[in-house]
């Protein structure tokens, strides 16, 4: 483990390995394909494009933008409901993320910023993931998105 990332403080941490945390910022690693310039989160190793093995991992950007939202109001065993799930646009990638400080779904162009947080469980059971928090503060919308 690199000194720039951090283990989670209990329990099991999803996306671990995708995850770059240091004091100021959280980062996740993402795939650019050298061949059509294709971006793709989780990494990989061949571009789902054009197949190009012609590949390279970058660091994201700490901060991106909310491109849809919804409030979960059933959730799967080990998780509380209601959440706030969203779908993020960061460095070219649209990503599914937690928003544990949301109790309202987040408005499109909501701008937030990666952080890794508990999304289930306690204790030594937590489940932590990369998660998104509203940069200002803001929450809101008048319904699920």
């Amino acid at each position: 483990m690199s000194s720039s990332q951090s283990p989670p403080s209990a329990g099991r941490q999803v996306g671990a390995e995708w995850t770059r945390r240091n004091a100021q910022r959280t980062t996740l690693t993402i795939t650019v394909c050298e061949n059509c310039a294709a971006r793709w989160f989780p990494p990989r190793e061949a571009c789902a494009r054009c197949a190009s093995a012609d590949v390279q991992n970058v660091e994201s950007e700490p901060e991106g933008r909310v491109y849809a939202s919804s409030v979960v109001r059933i959730a799967p065993h080990g998780f509380q409901a209601p959440y706030v799930l969203a779908y993020v646009d960061i460095s070219g990638v649209r990503l599914l993320a937690h928003s544990p400080g949301a109790s309202q779904a987040l408005a499109p162009d909501t701008p937030v910023r990666l952080t890794v947080a508990p999304i289930a469980g306690t204790g030594e059971s937590a489940l932590t993931s990369y998660a998104v928090t509203p940069v200002d503060g803001r929450e809101i919308t008048g319904g699920t998105r």
